[in-house]
């Protein structure tokens, strides 16, 4: 566990988990890959009636922004493939894991936007954390 989530789990526990997070710790769900895949190309996903695979060459943006659900925030990320795009969000089994390998991939990525991104509260705070044109 990094300093970061260490920090971010104990001032900001997550409650509202999926289902298929029930009955783990914070550390197994911030270890566990959930619904993604990798490889040294890229990643894909495969959830309920979702599927997909994309290399991470192909990635043009990512945008984070928080999503204000009446007494908490859940954060989010637009994944942006050429004219494409997807949103995850933080509930999503596998989250950490796949937030970590982005910063590994792509090293431009602030390697704090987690904490900038919550305050304040309730704002939609939304950021673009890579982008390839740039």
């Amino acid at each position: 566990m990094t300093w970061l989530t260490k920090i971010l789990s104990r001032a900001f526990p997550k409650p509202h988990l999926t289902n298929s997070n029930s009955g783990k710790t914070f550390e197994e769900i911030e270890n566990d890959l959930g619904v993604f895949r990798y490889d040294e190309l890229g990643f894909s996903i495969a959830y309920e009636d979702f599927t997909k695979r994309l290399e991470w060459a192909d990635i043009t943006q990512l945008n984070v922004y928080k999503v204000d659900q009446m007494t908490i925030d859940r954060i989010d990320m637009e994944i942006v493939y050429g004219d494409k795009s997807f949103s995850i969000s933080e509930e999503l089994p596998g989250w950490y894991q796949f937030v970590l390998k982005t910063k590994e991939v792509f090293p431009t990525i602030p390697i704090d936007w987690e904490l900038a991104i919550i305050h304040p509260a309730f704002a939609t705070n939304y950021r673009t954390i890579y982008d390839r044109s740039a």
